[in-house]
């Protein structure tokens, strides 16, 4: 679904490798334009999965486990 969605936006260069390249055969000023997205979108998307697996994923699965070590020991 992707494809189809982005072909017009960036020609489809999900892949930043990709993008990167394509962008270094082509070189034209247009083309750098819209580079960084490519390259801080999964930064950021990197970011808010670190944040999430130490907030809310570790927090939950320490609150359970505190809870099922309290119920093995009374």
């Amino acid at each position: 679904m992707v494809h189809p969605a982005t072909i017009p936006i960036t020609g489809t260069g999900i892949n930043p490798a990709r993008s990167f390249a394509a962008a270094v055969i082509y070189n034209n000023d247009k083309v750098w334009d819209d580079q960084w997205i490519f390259w801080v979108g999964p930064f950021i998307g990197a970011l808010i999965a670190a944040a999430y697996n130490q907030y809310v994923l570790r927090a939950s699965a320490s609150k359970a486990f505190r809870s099922f070590h309290n119920n093995t020991t009374n």
